[in-house]
């Protein structure tokens, strides 16, 4: 049998309102326009523990972020198991919205806990290449309504400071997202042909 090269996984990162879904489905179509075998996901998922996460979401307050956190990392694990791998091996190209460094932001900067977030991640692996999409808390909330206590601007300000964090650590690859979206996409291109040596111009 032929072997079959690797696809790359690209995740996009970035607080509610940042453009992740209209950014990555763009440079999804951008991949399909060039002939490539790419496939687009989202977490949390449709799948068993994401539908759980999803019913807490929009309609269950105050749960503990511990919990989510645990939740999350179950249902990334059956996304990258039952899903992503399997793509991947295709030659497929994955691109996610939002991925491991969603809970490392989110739930580990709002537990002052990162690293015990990391460890429960660490049974998948990370993606190929993480773009942040950075805006300010003010900024994201006059673009979107956002649920339950990610409408409180310093509790964004707090997982936006985790993000950037990520940056310094090289982790993820930093865009300006409050500029207009061509612009947006353009920059999201070019890192990603630098980093994957991929064509897509």
């Amino acid at each position: 049998m032929e072997n079959v090269k690797r696809g790359f996984h690209i995740s996009f990162e970035g607080i509610d309102g940042s453009g992740k879904t209209t950014v990555s489905t763009n440079l999804y179509l951008r991949f399909k326009e060039k002939g490539y075998l790419c496939f687009y996901t989202i977490e949390p998922t449709f799948m068993r523990v994401g539908s759980l996460i999803r019913l807490h979401a929009s309609r269950i307050r105050n749960v503990p972020q511990y919990y989510m956190a645990l939740l999350f990392a179950a249902d990334r694990v059956e996304h990258y198991e039952r899903v992503i791998r399997k793509k991947l091996e295709k030659g497929y190209h994955v691109i996610s919205d939002r991925y491991v460094h969603s809970s490392i932001a989110y739930q580990g900067g709002l537990l002052n806990d990162a690293e015990w977030v990391r460890t429960i991640n660490n049974r998948v692996p990370p993606p190929d290449l993480a773009i942040y999409l950075d805006i300010s808390p003010e900024k994201a909330l006059s673009r979107k309504k956002v649920s339950g206590i990610f409408e409180d601007a310093s509790i964004l300000t707090k997982i936006r400071r985790a993000y950037l964090r990520l940056v310094e650590e090289r982790e993820v690859e930093i865009v300006d997202a409050e500029r207009p979206l061509e612009d947006v996409l353009k920059n999201v291109i070019e890192i990603v042909e630098k980093k994957l040596n991929i064509d897509l111009t």
